[in-house]
């Protein structure tokens, strides 16, 4: 899949390459056109498309791996979160005493007593900042890492569990100190149902974040995708079966067939300019 991705962006290269070629040479010596295509027949009523689509191509394409590229590094941060995650199975000590709370996305059970023993920790939230800090985190912030190292004998299951009530989103690692604290009082008080919801609550914003990022990423991608085979590849098989056809690998090798560089002039209907 990656091969055939990196022969996409290839194609992109050259499309925008040839987009911005002069058409002629500008040193001296006799001027030299660009070679045409090996397509033959081009329907004139299609040339307004194609022009239109190799200039919509320009700024779709600048866009996919300009403001989009920001987006793109949600991504790989989701999969190393979500990796490491599935490291903390097995590390602390879990009491596997009390109530199995009904969470969703952990690699194995979190207990109710693990849970109450990290909010039952002595050490504020203000001191672990303070006595355990991270590099990189923003200032004044917890960061599980923080929590953590405060709380080494319990199931880090359970305490990233606990964090992740409290932080919301998908791949939040910092939390003010002062919300943890109202919101481990809470829990003191309300009982750990009330951390069962806001985990909940804090995964779906999470994974509907992701998922709506996912949408827009992708539809940028097509829509370029788009633009550069209406633009440069017209005639090709697979032009007109979008977007199935960009899982028809074997209609790639038609692509170089399919090739269109300069886009034809509009033919001139005689009689459309009668001289008196």
């Amino acid at each position: 899949m990656m091969k055939n991705f990196s022969l996409l962006l290839s194609i992109a290269g050259l499309c925008l390459t040839d987009a911005f070629a002069p058409t002629t040479s500008v040193g001296l010596g006799r001027a030299s056109s660009k070679s045409t295509t090996s397509v033959q027949a081009i329907d004139p009523s299609t040339i307004p498309d194609i022009i239109t689509a190799r200039a919509v191509f320009v700024l779709s394409f600048a866009a996919a791996i300009g403001t989009a590229a920001v987006g793109r590094e949600v991504i790989p941060v989701t999969l190393r979160e979500w990796k490491k995650l599935n490291l903390l199975k097995g590390q602390g000590r879990s009491s596997m005493s009390g109530e199995q709370l009904d969470l969703v996305g952990y690699p194995e059970p979190v207990y109710s007593d693990d849970v109450m023993t990290v909010i039952n920790n002595e050490m504020s939230p203000f001191d672990m900042v303070e006595k355990y800090p991270v590099e990189g985190a923003l200032p004044g912030y917890l960061r599980f890492e923080s929590l953590a190292q405060a709380n080494p004998d319990v199931s880090q299951v359970a305490v990233r569990a606990l964090f992740d009530s409290i932080a919301v989103g998908l791949n939040k690692n910092s939390v003010a100190p002062q919300i943890f604290a109202a919101k481990v009082e809470q829990y003191k008080q309300d009982g750990l149902g009330s951390m069962v919801s806001n985990s909940r609550l804090s995964k779906t914003i999470g994974v509907a974040a992701l998922v709506i990022l996912l949408v827009l990423l992708g539809s940028a991608d097509y829509f370029a995708l788009f633009h550069l085979f209406h633009g440069w590849f017209p005639e090709w098989s697979g032009t007109s079966r979008l977007p199935m056809s960009l899982l028809d690998f074997p209609a790639y090798l038609e692509l170089p067939q399919s090739y269109l560089a300069d886009v034809p002039e509009m033919p001139v209907t005689s009689g459309a300019f009668p001289m008196k």
